[in-house]
């Protein structure tokens, strides 16, 4: 199962796999890729900034292919 959310600006991807284990991959500005990276977890869960947003894979797409735009070539 795989849920997609924005944190302010940033495309957060969290993947449950059947024995329960999570992973989130939020997308990395200066690579242009996404990371490994657990410290969304608790914003996710808390949502106490008022910065997160659940979206849909589509909505989720297009934030990313926006950012990736922006990446210098």
């Amino acid at each position: 199962m795989t849920q997609f959310y924005l944190v302010g600006e940033v495309p957060v991807k969290m993947t449950r796999d059947a024995q329960g284990t999570t992973v989130l991959e939020a997308f990395n500005r200066r690579t242009g890729r996404f990371d490994a990276n657990s410290r969304y977890y608790s914003m996710i869960r808390r949502d106490d900034t008022g910065l997160v947003r659940e979206v849909s894979e589509d909505a989720f797409s297009q934030a990313v292919e926006r950012l990736q735009a922006l990446q210098p070539t």
